[in-house]
């Protein structure tokens, strides 16, 4: 049997290496799964800066880490004293609306909390 070319040889292993890094890439980007959170935004009027510390930027914190893939907001559900909607699409923390109405019960925040396996509460009071 004759020595392969060595371009060949180099080109065959080149090529295999990078069909095994990607295959690798996509394994690992399947296997390993980012922590999905449910976010919780209690909606109630509160003073428009104590809006923006307590709800908008940790929303904003969260939404930065969902877009470099370090963890997914699964849902966003907003609350109000007089009902709850789940949003269709996750908004970006300038899409938020701002706040108005009544707060909603305890219980209501906790029978929420309960729904999903792991959420974060947004709100402006303690």
């Amino acid at each position: 049997m004759a020595p392969r070319n060595p371009t060949t040889r180099l080109l065959t292993t080149l090529g295999l290496g990078w069909l095994a890094f990607g295959g690798l890439g996509l394994g690992l980007r399947y296997a390993v799964q980012v922590p999905q959170v449910t976010v919780i935004i209690d909606q109630s009027y509160c003073p428009p800066v104590q809006w923006k510390i307590s709800v908008l930027q940790p929303y904003r914190d969260l939404y930065e880490k969902s877009q470099a893939n370090q963890r997914k907001i699964a849902q966003v559900v907003v609350v109000t004293g007089i009902d709850q909607t789940t949003l269709a699409k996750t908004p970006a923390p300038d899409e938020l609306s701002k706040p108005f109405g009544q707060a909603p019960s305890p219980e209501t925040l906790t029978a929420l909390q309960q729904q999903f396996e792991e959420t974060v509460v947004l709100k402006c009071g303690p």
